[in-house]
């Protein structure tokens, strides 16, 4: 539903931006066609669907992705220790 202008058209002449009508109040007719219907109930067994689908798959992909995970944590953390070690070994040597 479009709300009708509360503005003059001198009013609206005179500026160069258009105005919003702040006291636009939607109908109840209109709410009614926001509701939820069948088709939010449906969801469930689409997602039931899907996980049973990819079940297997997922699993597989959990673990591919933990070992890649593992990989480049550790190449990230050796500079890091490496660093450590050679700040510790200058601190004894002075």
């Amino acid at each position: 539903m479009k709300p009708t202008p509360q503005i003059s058209r001198e009013q609206q002449a005179a500026r160069s931006f258009p105005l919003t009508d702040y006291t636009f109040q939607p109908t109840a007719e209109a709410a009614a066609k926001t509701t939820a219907g069948p088709a939010a109930t449906e969801s469930p067994a689409f997602y039931k669907l899907g996980s049973e689908f990819f079940g297997a798959e997922a699993s597989r992909n959990y673990v591919a992705e933990l070992l890649l995970f593992v990989l480049i944590t550790g190449l990230g953390a050796w500079p890091i220790i490496s660093a450590l070690v050679a700040v510790t070994r200058m601190v004894r040597n002075y």
